[in-house]
């Protein structure tokens, strides 16, 4: 049974275990104590002293999901990471990125040779690890991942507080990802020789306004429609990391993912990955 270290023991990989721990030997590693894998560790990457070297003593595959730090321009983490392992151990890493590098293109299609111009300095971190990742000497996948929904993992807080939103008729488009589905491609992504070293959009395909994705969630919900604003008053309301998201835009080209991976998408019904959600 192959090896897989889950870096960032979070959210999604509560689904990779979910699925498919028959299939392979999960080591969990992240600052919380949790269960759901068959080796669980509480370290904090950031301040490792020697433990990863001890922890990471068998070959396997690495899936990297631990976020940066909150300021500056480099992922120092990930710094720490790769100088406190023996990169031979590594069979491949896949490094879970943001479609955030991008920056804003205004609701262009984008695919993987679009040039990063990362407007945030949340994005610019995550544009240096994508570098670090393919200087590290490490056989690789990128995943460009947009806005990831799931169980326990839809805006349910902003919905119930009623927090206004903009005006569909001016509303920009966001991607999305059911975490279901997201898992699969990560797992399918280790074995796959077809994403050795290369870069890859990830999402349901089926862009949506973000509007539109709030209001499925109403509907669902049977609640009434919250106040519609404009862009001038949405920048006055939201906080700083609501504005970042609503002053960009994009459609990710997902051809290639597509082509590698064809109908690993499940939940291409943005409506039917809710109600999964809300169940």
């Amino acid at each position: 049974m192959d090896r897989v270290y889950l870096i960032g023991n979070g959210y999604v990989c509560n689904f990779i275990t979910a699925k498919f721990s028959s299939k392979y030997d999960f080591v969990g590693i992240c600052r919380s104590k949790k269960d759901n894998c068959a080796h669980n560790y509480s370290i904090d990457v950031s301040n490792d002293s020697g433990m990863l070297k001890e922890i990471i003593d068998k070959d396997g595959y690495v899936v990297y999901l631990a976020p940066p730090q909150n300021t500056g321009l480099k992922d120092q983490i990930l710094v720490k990471f790769l100088s406190s392992i023996v990169k031979r151990k590594v069979k491949k890493i896949i490094y879970i990125s943001t479609s955030g590098v991008y920056g804003d293109k205004k609701d262009a299609l984008v695919s993987e040779n679009e040039k990063i111009m990362p407007l945030t300095e949340r994005a610019q971190r995550r544009a240096d690890a994508e570098y670090q990742i393919k200087n590290s000497g490490i056989k690789y996948t990128i995943l460009r991942v947009p806005g990831i929904y799931g169980k326990g993992r839809l805006p349910l807080k902003r919905v119930n507080d009623r927090l206004p939103l903009i005006k569909n008729e001016i509303c920009k488009h966001t991607n999305l990802i059911n975490a279901k589905d997201l898992s699969n491609i990560i797992i399918q992504t280790l074995t796959n020789n077809n994403t050795d070293n290369i870069i890859m959009n990830v999402s349901d395909g089926t862009p949506i306004k973000t509007t539109e994705y709030y209001l499925h969630i109403y509907d669902q919900l049977n609640m009434k429609y919250p106040e519609f604003i404009d862009y001038e008053k949405a920048n006055k309301t939201y906080d700083s990391k609501r504005k970042s998201f609503i002053n960009e835009s994009r459609i990710l080209d997902v051809s290639l993912m597509n082509e590698i991976f064809p109908d690993i998408i499940e939940y291409k019904d943005i409506k039917e990955g809710i109600k999964d959600s809300l169940g």
